[in-house]
């Protein structure tokens, strides 16, 4: 039986994500573990198989996703992004923390480990649609998300940087907070949200979400 009250709505999250100078490439950008974010799995009730770290700077976001106990097999296909395996962002670069459809100055991107490129064999991002949402989402700028993967043992490592041009309203100087919502996607586990119990509508109602605090250290 679903719970009556999300148990993370108990808790007044509102959670650290550190400037750093260098956001890209991975092998020279400056995520350490002080950006790494806390578990919520607990607190939601889901397997804990995904770890996020997530840094920013006027430029835009780094991320870095790191997928544990999802085995080898991939669904990518970057026409069903919606569907297709990978590390899945929902980005509200004004929250009101008041509307419950996501609106125009929302994001969902789909960061897939595989899916792009001419053989389909390359890591790739793709603007994907939130439910109910009041806008479509455009297409995404050539060059506004960097990405690269790599497989592990039992799962994969997605890093990328979303820069302010992926992101509609970026203006962290004038607001320095975000709506945030993640998800692990695969095929064979279903969709697993970082911080909401699967059964609340995470996926597309904003007030559900929660809160980055752009920190300047």
């Amino acid at each position: 039986m679903s719970p009556l009250v999300n148990p993370a709505a108990l808790f007044s999250f509102r959670l650290p994500c550190r400037r750093r100078k260098a956001l890209w490439p991975p092998a020279v950008w400056d995520l350490d573990e002080a950006c790494r974010l806390p578990s919520l799995a607990a607190v939601a009730g889901v397997p804990d198989l995904l770890e996020l770290s997530l840094a920013w700077n006027e430029t835009g976001l780094a991320v870095r996703g790191v997928a544990r106990g999802v085995g080898s097999s991939r669904w990518c296909h970057s026409t069903r992004a919606e569907d297709s395996d990978g590390l899945h962002l929902w980005i509200a670069t004004r929250p009101t923390g008041a509307s419950h459809r996501a609106g125009r100055f929302c994001q969902r991107l789909a960061l897939l480990p595989t899916g792009g490129g001419r053989l389909a064999d390359q890591p790739v991002a793709v603007a994907a649609v939130i439910p109910r949402t009041s806008e479509l989402p455009a297409e995404l700028p050539a060059g506004a998300v960097l990405i690269e993967s790599a497989a592990t043992a039992d799962g994969w490592r997605i890093d990328a940087f979303v820069s302010a041009a992926a992101l509609p309203g970026w203006d962290p100087l004038e607001l320095p907070r975000l709506g945030f919502c993640a998800a692990l996607v695969d095929r064979r586990l279903g969709r697993i949200p970082w911080s909401s119990p699967p059964e609340y509508p995470w996926d597309s109602d904003p007030t559900t979400w929660m809160e980055l605090e752009l920190v300047a250290k």
